[in-house]
């Protein structure tokens, strides 16, 4: 069970890694980038920090789990308030909705450890870690068109 908690940990970790967006000349959309890093700085800070300390027993890693799900909602909520600039507006939704959906994938694995059985957290990781790979992926896609459309 350590084991598989410490990979759903990192796996979290790593998603919170994938946001980073570069500056341009303009102050608009330098402002915009500045904004997008930040959540993303502080996803990954507060991810990190979460994750510090390894859970005892599944209980704690249930909370964990969850803690890690809220810190991914709380940032789609943060990049949702943002007002990108029009060129990168719909570029910006979709990397709302990708990191929703990460929240939403983490969550699925905090409702495995509620249920306290191993075949389904078992399964969930498994999810979890197919997701992650093809959020990170997707994300970074993301990013490097949104800086893409900035820079141009």
């Amino acid at each position: 069970m350590k084991r598989l908690t410490s990979l759903v940990l990192v796996l979290v970790a790593s998603a919170a890694v994938a946001l980073a967006a570069t500056g341009c000349g303009n102050a608009e959309k330098n402002d915009y980038v500045d904004k997008v890093n930040e959540i993303q700085n502080n996803l990954q800070t507060q991810a990190t920090d979460a994750i510090s300390s390894a859970p005892a027993n599944p209980a704690q890693a249930g909370e964990l789990v969850k803690k890690l799900q809220g810190l991914f909602a709380d940032a789609a909520d943060q990049l949702e308030a943002v007002d990108p600039p029009e060129d990168v507006a719909d570029l910006h939704q979709q990397l709302v909705d990708k990191v929703r959906e990460v929240s939403d994938q983490i969550g699925k694995v905090a409702d495995a450890f509620d249920s306290g059985n191993p075949q389904q957290i078992q399964q969930a990781a498994t999810d979890l870690q197919t997701a992650i790979t093809g959020s990170q992926t997707e994300l970074s896609s993301l990013i490097d068109q949104i800086n893409s459309q900035l820079q141009g």
